[in-house]
């Protein structure tokens, strides 16, 4: 019966660090448990120092730095990283932020978000979902950011404060990428309204 268990654990520990490979060295309880693992292995790890505790239920291994997009994303499920923060990752400005930039559907409050150096941004409930999509980390692990035209028309919101220098710089960048989509960047800047902005600032850049 003791040998069943050993191999039984000896296997959870094996799928535990194969999981934690894939996900750059990172793991949550709740990537465990959706593994099919119970959070005592990732606890087990923990205390034979393999890991150290980076926040509640987040885990990373000891050897690697952790990877704060997907904690952070993990722990507020309904942030969608946004603003000067999205456009680090969709790399349309040099400037790395201070803070995470996220946006929550309007109402959202959590007040774990400013000590977790957290910029809330709250977005109407029928728009929170427009532009949304999944990309890798700098870590290599899947987060939610929006797409590059919805955040070039959250930096030109005139609920923002973003710096003229990193929305002109921001735009000019976009412009210039493979991947532009100018049909769909007016039909955002309509809806969030931006467009005469936009268009004034892409009459000098085009």
């Amino acid at each position: 019966m003791t040998q069943i268990k050993d191999k039984e654990e000896h296997s959870k520990t094996k799928l535990l660090l194969q999981l934690i490979k894939e996900q750059n060295g990172t793991v949550t309880f709740q990537d465990a448990k959706r593994a099919g693992i119970h959070k005592e292995y990732v606890l087990k790890l923990f205390h034979e120092n393999i890991l150290e505790k980076v926040g509640p239920g987040s885990y990373v291994a000891i050897d690697q730095f952790p990877d704060e997009y997907y904690i952070l994303q993990k722990r507020f499920k309904k942030g969608i990283y946004s603003h000067e923060t999205a456009l680090y990752l969709h790399d349309l400005t040099d400037v790395t932020p201070f803070d995470y930039h996220m946006t929550f559907p309007r109402g959202y409050n959590n007040p774990s978000l400013k000590e977790n150096n957290i910029l809330a941004k709250h977005s109407r409930r029928d728009n929170y979902l427009i532009g949304l999509m999944t990309m890798k980390s700098p870590n290599g692990n899947s987060i939610r950011v929006y797409d590059r035209e919805r955040t070039i028309c959250d930096i030109f919101s005139k609920n923002n404060r973003t710096d003229k220098d990193v929305q002109i710089n921001a735009l000019k960048r976009y412009l210039t990428t493979a991947e532009k989509d100018l049909i769909k960047l007016m039909q955002y800047a309509q809806l969030f309204k931006v467009d005469r902005d936009l268009r004034r600032y892409m009459e000098v850049l085009v």
